[in-house]
């Protein structure tokens, strides 16, 4: 075993474990699937499902697909649909839904160095947030970061664990009235340890900040998550 490579993939998650035990914590499972139809188009489908503070229970679902166009192995577009519902407690702890409807459309760059996979993308996003029987609109930019580095895998990277690295920056660009006040709205940044069974499947564990702007202040949310990823 390479010890340089096991370093570069314990340090980050020791690093995590050591900031996300200062504050409270909360729990995501998500899968994402993309399914190809055609030579150049493919089926995105996620499901994302929270958990309240301290794994405390459920607090929203995030239900996400869209049609994606292939140019080539590097660039592709799309445009589909998000559904986020998200629960919260009223003045007499009875939970009330507040949904969001959406409507999107992205541009998706993948590249490799050696064996080492980049992804960028840039997502703009109509949001329709319905709060006490009123909708509000709003439009945010999403701009995402993430490279998969091989460790312990065979030589082509199609099995093997990898670590990981992501970041997500949210920027309200229409109504951010509406929304928080501020062009700021989150960023998220994660680190992952995750194990590649074939080119097909992926599974990843890791943790991320997310750094929210509120409207009187800002909050950070320890964030535990499980990563399956799919392509058929």
């Amino acid at each position: 075993m390479n010890l340089n490579k096991l370093w570069i993939m314990v340090i980050p998650l020791l690093i995590a474990f050591q900031t996300a035990a200062q504050t409270e914590s909360t729990g995501w499972l998500f899968i994402s699937h993309s399914q190809k139809i055609s030579q150049k188009f493919d089926i995105l489908a996620d499901v994302q499902v929270r958990s309240a503070d301290q794994l405390n229970g459920f607090s929203a679902l995030l239900l996400r697909t869209a049609l994606n166009y292939n140019f080539n192995k590097h660039h592709a577009i799309a445009a589909g649909y998000a559904f986020l519902g998200k629960w919260e407690n009223d003045e007499s702890a009875i939970k009330i839904l507040h949904p969001e409807n959406r409507i999107y459309q992205q541009y998706l760059f993948n590249a490799n160095t050696g064996h080492t996979e980049w992804t960028l993308r840039f997502r703009l996003e109509q949001r329709f947030m319905t709060q006490q029987n009123q909708t509000d609109f709003s439009q945010r930019s999403r701009f995402f970061t993430a490279v998969q580095v091989p460790l312990l895998a065979n030589e082509d990277f199609s099995k093997g664990f990898y670590t990981g690295f992501q970041n997500e920056l949210f920027l309200n660009v229409i109504n951010k009235k509406n929304v928080n006040g501020s062009i700021f709205d989150q960023n998220r940044s994660a680190v992952s340890m995750g194990y590649r069974w074939n080119k097909k499947i992926d599974m990843e564990f890791g943790y991320l900040l997310w750094a929210q702007k509120e409207e009187d202040n800002s909050a950070k949310t320890n964030v535990w998550q499980l990563m399956i990823t799919t392509s058929f």
